[in-house]
């Protein structure tokens, strides 16, 4: 899951508890007739385990910007995936181990920090058979926005939380106008796929994450 691997950190503490899970069915394998009730059942699966967020980028709204879940079940007929966000390996764990009890047939992808998630697999008695590891940014960095900023946009996999909004909101939030909670919510609306983790992103404007 390319495009939730490249979130920025200074340090790994700051990427602890966020985890983004994708549920995808294969093209010509299980795709089609049927798969809307299997990613049914997954995305009961991520509710039951306290999804901080989810979205549909065809349907261009996410939880955090009010799709409710039995509104978002309805369309996934036509859907071959659905993802959800998680701020607690608890929650992942819980996730795997129902999603391993469904056998749906349907891919797991689970993004995080490795080691983490390698150890949540093992504890469900999973093994992960594939990993895909982000290398850092390369070229002119200077170009970047700066690194307080790059941790929130990057929850974004398809940028589309800009820079501004994000400075936007943390000056708001620093003269008192809106509150760490309230600012997280309204950083994560143009991310419509719903891979932003406003929890993580509420901690960082609360300065607890450095």
């Amino acid at each position: 899951m390319s495009h939730s691997l490249h979130r920025f950190g200074k340090k790994p503490e700051s990427l602890k508890g966020d985890f983004c899970i994708y549920a995808r069915a294969a093209k010509g394998v299980n795709r089609g007739k049927g798969v809307g009730d299997k990613l049914r059942k997954i995305l009961d699966i991520y509710m039951s385990e306290r999804a901080v967020n989810f979205g549909s980028s065809h349907g261009g709204r996410s939880f955090s910007n009010g799709l409710k879940a039995e509104e978002y079940a309805k369309t996934l007929d036509e859907s071959y995936g659905i993802i959800a966000t998680f701020d607690s390996g608890e929650s992942v764990k819980g996730v795997l181990k129902k999603a391993k009890e469904a056998d749906t047939g349907i891919s797991i992808v689970v993004s995080g920090l490795i080691d983490e998630v390698v150890k949540i697999a093992r504890e469900c008695g999973l093994k992960p058979h594939t990993a895909t590891l982000s290398l850092g940014i390369f070229g002119k960095v200077k170009c970047l926005p700066e690194d307080d900023v790059l941790e929130m946009t990057t929850m974004c996999g398809h940028s589309l939380v800009s820079s501004e909004l994000i400075r936007n909101v943390m000056e708001k939030v620093r003269s008192g106008k809106l509150s760490p909670e309230e600012a997280s919510l309204i950083a994560s609306k143009p991310c419509t796929c719903g891979i932003f983790n406003t929890t993580r992103c509420a901690k960082k404007f609360r300065g607890e994450l450095q």
